[in-house]
């Protein structure tokens, strides 16, 4: 690819992610122009979902953070790119891992409890084949809108539809009238469902996926 058509918007992902590998001039700033903004979105909507505000410094060392993956081992996570796929999407997994990563160094008060966290926060080298990205951006979907839930609406939910319990068990486990149980949960549902309505990038069968 000659350097003059690095610079046209028309360069597709396929032949920009090639550019980077072969080590071209100009591929690695067109590449960082094109998806810094996409990644520190990405990365801001994971912090402020768990409940955090992060300095603007913590953002860039995020966003760096995952450039600086894509370029590791020779630039082993760049050559697992599949082109049948969003770059955009591959992108935003990687992101969030990073986030992910990060945040369980931090261990503060916004943390999610052990059992919504699940085992979802792979290493970078643990990424999901690029088949599984749309069920894999569901997945972290739900757990962010988890995260905008209270300890006892999480707690809830987990209980009634994963544990099977049935009210009586959980109000007794939780401290609450039977006759307000039913309420609780719309209302835990509600805010979960309103949380991954925002979620515009994905559709009802990604969520059916899971």
């Amino acid at each position: 690819m000659a350097e003059d058509s690095l610079q046209s918007t028309a360069v597709d992902d396929a032949a920009l992610v090639k550019a980077l590998l072969e080590g071209e001039v100009g591929a690695w700033d067109l590449f960082v122009e094109r998806y810094a903004g996409l990644v520190t979105a990405v990365v801001r909507r994971i912090l402020r979902g768990r409940g955090l505000k992060a300095a603007a410094s913590d953002v860039d060392d995020l966003v760096e953070n995952v450039f600086v993956a894509l370029l590791e081992r020779d630039g082993r996570l760049l050559r697992r790119y599949d082109p049948q796929h969003k770059l955009a999407t591959y992108l935003g997994v990687i992101a969030r891992t990073q986030c992910h990563r990060w945040l369980r160094t931090r261990k503060g008060k916004a943390d999610l409890p052990e059992e919504v966290w699940g085992e979802s926060l792979a290493d970078s080298e643990q990424l999901p084949a690029p088949v599984g990205l749309a069920r894999h951006e569901a997945i972290e979907a739900v757990r962010e809108g988890l995260a905008e839930l209270t300890e006892r609406e999480q707690e809830l939910l987990k209980a009634f539809y994963f544990e099977g319990q049935d009210y009586k068990e959980l109000a007794e486990k939780l401290g609450m009238s039977i006759n307000s149980i039913g309420a609780a949960l719309t209302r835990a549902r509600s805010k979960l469902e309103a949380a991954m309505k925002r979620r515009t990038d994905l559709t009802d069968s990604d969520f059916r996926s899971i």
